[in-house]
């Protein structure tokens, strides 16, 4: 004589959904668990990364947290004459008792140019900028001249007002004559965390 189990069938939506076998129970349980950690981990280090070097005496300004789209400070560009290109690093520090201001600072890693051009004249200008959105404004481009030689280690500093908090923010170069911003290199993109 044969047992027959009586057919089971899904539940309609009416009574309800398909019922998850037991052992999917325990994965959705740790993964709440891991997402928890995981919040918590990630607040510690943010707000590491807010206190760190609060105390006073620091001899350089600490740079603001933020995260590139390139991973790196450091892009490529080319300037007005004579095939006149290079690299510039990007730093953004906080401004001392100015809330909501950012110093950007674009420091040369040398120019190179060709030919008679270059030797003539070798300085490869440009403008260098920041474009931003925050609390202080949006698609907000500030655009200043600069010009880089062969020696590296030549800076343009500004301070730009972004306004407090999370701003996203992009560095790079413009044509030098153009009303426009014309941008003529790919730069870098951050978020940042503006005191």
């Amino acid at each position: 004589m044969t047992h027959s189990r009586p057919e089971q069938r899904p539940r309609t939506v009416a009574e309800g959904f398909v019922a998850l076998p037991p052992f999917f129970h325990k994965e959705i349980h740790m993964l709440h668990i891991k997402r928890a950690i995981l919040v918590v981990i990630s607040g510690v280090l943010l707000g590491a990364g807010l206190t760190a070097g609060a105390g006073a005496g620091d001899a350089a300004p600490q740079q603001l947290p933020r995260w590139s789209n390139l991973f790196t400070d450091d892009f490529g560009t080319f300037g007005d004459h004579a095939g006149c290109h290079g690299a510039l690093r990007v730093g953004l520090t906080g401004v001392p008792h100015k809330r909501g201001v950012v110093r950007a600072t674009f420091t040369s890693l040398g120019f190179t140019g060709n030919g008679a051009g270059w030797r003539r004249d070798p300085n490869c200008r440009m403008r260098v900028g920041v474009a931003f959105t925050g609390s202080g404004g949006y698609a907000v481009y500030k655009l200043f001249p600069a010009s880089f030689g062969r020696k590296p280690g030549q800076r343009v500093v500004h301070d730009v007002r972004t306004g407090s908090g999370l701003v996203v923010l992009s560095a790079a170069t413009y044509q030098l004559k153009s009303r426009l911003p014309v941008p003529q290199s790919y730069g870098i993109n951050y978020y940042v965390i503006v005191p």
